[in-house]
């Protein structure tokens, strides 16, 4: 059977779905042969019916080595067994025993996770009071920050108001289109100069009639100089 497969796939060239072409023929070349065996059913041929097999020859010195070879294995294999069987036992009675511990260290762990769990319930009653008493010294902060900022905002308003103040007083003395004519006049009624000397003593010579505000700040910087000197 298996050489009328091969022969028809030779012949043809099997082209499979996926597109390997001749594995089939491939996997039948390399297969092993397998010897050809009698079926079990079949009786003993009548060419072997009456053989006797010879058994290889074994001297008496090998003989008596290969008892005390043995008798030596099964002594070793008994104590071996014993060995095992103490072994076993033992482990049977520490498993008593750690049967009773692992139940007292299972009693201990209960015990110990109870105590843990009040700690724990404790140390979160002190957290709380903690974070409740530091949210409130924030709280009062920010309300201290508050009424400052309050007041700075306060002054700064304060502050505004003066300076807008002084502007509008400022103003009321400007040059304006209006008021330019009045202002020329007063301007020619009291003529002022600006221009001065300082003599030998120190004193301030006016050519003319200085302003009163020009002549008040140059006698304030000539005692600052002479109190420094």
């Amino acid at each position: 059977m298996a050489q009328i497969i091969r022969s028809f796939l030779c012949k043809n060239y099997i082209t499979l779905q996926h597109g390997f072409r001749g594995s089939i023929y491939n996997q039948l070349r390399w297969r092993r042969k397998e010897p050809k065996r009698k079926p079990l059913w079949m009786p003993t041929a009548k060419s072997k019916l009456f053989r006797i097999p010879q058994h290889p020859y074994v001297s008496e010195e090998e003989k008596d080595l290969i008892d005390d070879l043995l008798d030596e294995y099964y002594i070793k294999l008994e104590s071996l067994r014993k060995l095992f069987q103490e072994e076993l036992k033992q482990k049977f009675e520490d498993e008593g025993f750690s049967l009773k511990k692992q139940q007292e260290s299972k009693e201990n762990f209960l015990s110990l996770l109870e105590e843990n769990k009040k700690e724990n319930e404790r140390i979160k009653l002190i957290r709380e009071e903690t974070l409740e008493r530091l949210f409130q010294e924030k709280a009062l902060k920010l309300l201290e920050f508050q009424e400052q900022k309050k007041v700075e905002d306060e002054n700064i308003k304060l502050k505004v108001d003066e300076i807008v103040r002084k502007e509008k007083e400022k103003v009321a003395g400007y040059i304006t289109y209006e008021n330019l004519d009045e202002a020329i006049e007063k301007a020619m009624e009291n003529p002022v100069n600006y221009n001065f000397c300082i003599d030998v003593n120190g004193s301030l010579k006016w050519e003319g009639k200085p302003p009163a505000h020009f002549e008040e700040e140059m006698k304030r910087r000539m005692d600052e100089s002479i109190a420094k000197n």
